[in-house]
């Protein structure tokens, strides 16, 4: 995503003298380069960023360890910080400059008349005053402009996922200036451009915030602050299925019983090598021919994850013909000395 450099407020280290330029894309000065707040600036939401980036000299002594701020001349408070390096090509030459970048959103501020003062404390122990900003915050005003946020492609809201890996992508109207996100954290903040992947992602719930400084609101040429929170799951663990048998029934059909160790969105079973069939629980297994066959059940979950059960063989045989012949034969003895026992009864009655 494309990054501005277009008239940030200057402050030169050597002796800290406060000046309006333009950011020089062929000098890179060593220098702080603030976003946010604005000199004298009246916001109309409770919400003021500090944002800045400080482009550091090469090999410069001491060197700065840290940073914290103070509000209305209150309790100092640390400011979280990231380094970083940035290459510019010009005319086709790179040159590498040592950056360190600083964002901190100072949330649900009062109306009135707030000063902001940002220090930094060097290696050799020394701390020197870097930024002073005097803001106004007056939400009784109209809203100047419709707030807008950034549109997460991926990942999306309360949506399950069967990958430990996943892009980070979304859009937003304006042109960029920092895009930050963290995973199940609000503090650490991480900085990125352009489309990411989200990796080494762990089992389970996960909440996604993202924050997105863009040039200018909607309506306004301040530097404007947004962000998004989702929630979405990792699920990586297909569906065991077991407990497999197939047992006679009353119709001389077999029952197909399993059972599965979570909730599912599709079973079905395949028997003999052929086409899956979807059913909802336990299944008779009808018109069966004789002979040797094979069953395997299928589950899917809500994340796509698909497991399968041992393949179990088994046998339907035919029913036996031996004994049918056998009765068949004693039915015709007994029939026929029924018979030879009849025609002597007469014979006997006719004497």
């Amino acid at each position: 995503m494309k990054k501005t450099a277009s008239a940030l407020i200057f402050i030169l280290f050597v002796g800290l003298v406060v000046g309006v330029v333009e950011a020089n894309p062929y000098t890179f000065d060593p220098g702080i380069y603030v976003y946010s707040p604005t000199p004298e600036q009246v916001y109309w939401e409770p919400n003021v960023e500090i944002s800045f980036k400080i482009i550091l000299e090469n090999n410069a002594t001491p060197q700065i360890d840290s940073f914290f701020y103070t509000l209305d001349n209150k309790a100092n408070s640390p400011l979280t910080f990231r380094r970083d390096t940035e290459d510019h090509f010009v005319n086709n030459v790179k040159h590498t400059i040592n950056t360190i970048l600083v964002h901190k959103t100072l949330a649900n501020l009062t109306n009135g008349i707030h000063r902001i003062a940002v220090f930094a404390n060097y290696s050799d122990g020394t701390i020197k005053s870097i930024l002073y900003r005097s803001i106004t915050v007056d939400t009784t005003l109209p809203n100047p402009y419709t707030p807008f946020t950034p549109v997460i492609i991926s990942p999306l809201n309360q949506t399950i996922y069967n990958a430990r890996e996943l892009p980070l992508n979304y859009t937003i109207e304006k042109e960029i200036l920092w895009s930050y996100y963290s995973i199940d954290s609000y503090d650490d903040l991480k900085y990125f451009e352009g489309n990411i992947t989200l990796s080494s992602l762990s089992e389970g719930q996960h909440w996604l915030t993202l924050n997105v400084i863009t040039t200018t609101g909607p309506g306004s040429q301040q530097p404007y602050s947004t962000g998004q929170i989702i929630l979405f799951d990792v699920d990586t663990t297909a569906p065991k299925v077991g407990n497999l048998t197939v047992s006679n029934t009353n119709s001389g059909d077999r029952l197909l019983s399993f059972t599965v160790d979570t909730e599912t969105s599709w079973v079905g079973y395949s028997l003999d090598n052929q086409a899956n069939v979807t059913v909802a629980g336990d299944v008779v297994l009808g018109d069966l021919s004789f002979g040797s066959h094979s069953v395997t059940v299928y589950a899917e979950d809500a994340a796509g994850n698909i497991g399968a059960s041992e393949t179990l063989l088994f046998t339907v045989e035919s029913f036996p013909t031996t004994l049918t012949v056998a009765s068949f034969s004693i039915l015709a003895v007994v029939a026929i000395g029924l018979l030879v026992y009849l025609k002597k009864c007469r014979k006997t009655k006719s004497d």
